[in-house]
């Protein structure tokens, strides 16, 4: 008997896992730019090399994934269904009222379907938008004499610190919103475990594997 596909295979798994060690570090290191002094020897040297050595290894990381979603075919999990607004509200109730009163999810997550509406458009703009903004601006940051003298009559860096700073505490408040979440709302076979372990999932009752109940 063929073994179901997993939830979650394991190159997305890696890089979930590695990409969250990633951003935590950089939030660390980040917190301790931000509020430390420069004079403050090693302590601050350190968080310089830190941040800047895991600034790199997240944009390979992020590098990675844009190559795998496009070869593994993951990038389709990004495309919302019609109707997309119809959809978004129904998740909006789901999140607001019905999941309060035992009420079940609308849109099920299958293994060609894992993202509900609401999903799908924060996911794009963390991946598609927040993503390239704060590793562009981290960029700038690391090479500072590629950035003009003047932005907008503004001193040239202190826009793109702006940008970076925003941007990562914006981030901070995904990773907020995502950790609770997958802890309370989740279904069983798409929570922290799954993401973990990647549970399976079954066919569903169309008989195709991962296509679950039909979407309405």
């Amino acid at each position: 008997m063929k073994k179901p596909t997993p939830m979650f295979p394991g190159w997305l798994r890696a890089w979930h896992w590695v990409n969250a060690f990633l951003f935590l570090a950089l939030v660390a290191t980040g917190f301790a730019l931000h509020y430390g002094e420069a004079g403050a020897g090693g302590y601050f040297r350190w968080a310089v090399l830190g941040h800047n050595a895991t600034g790199v290894a997240c944009t390979l990381a992020y590098v990675f994934y844009l190559a795998s979603m496009v070869w593994t075919g993951h990038w389709r999990q990004y495309v919302p269904r019609r109707p997309f607004f119809r959809r978004a509200a129904r998740q909006v109730r789901y999140y607001l009222s019905d999941i309060f009163q035992g009420g079940h999810h609308p849109f099920p997550a299958t293994v060609v379907s894992r993202f509900n509406p609401l999903q799908q458009v924060s996911y794009i703009g963390a991946v598609f938008l927040m993503f390239p903004v704060q590793i562009g601006t981290g960029l700038l940051l690391l090479f500072p004499l590629s950035v003009p003298e003047k932005v907008a009559s503004l001193p040239g860096l202190l826009p793109v610190a702006i940008g970076h700073s925003v941007t990562a505490y914006v981030f901070t408040m995904f990773l907020i919103v995502h950790v609770y979440l997958a802890i309370t709302v989740s279904e069983p076979h798409t929570g922290i475990r799954a993401m973990l372990f990647g549970d399976r999932k079954k066919q569903g009752p169309e008989g195709a594997e991962g296509q679950g109940p039909a979407l309405r």
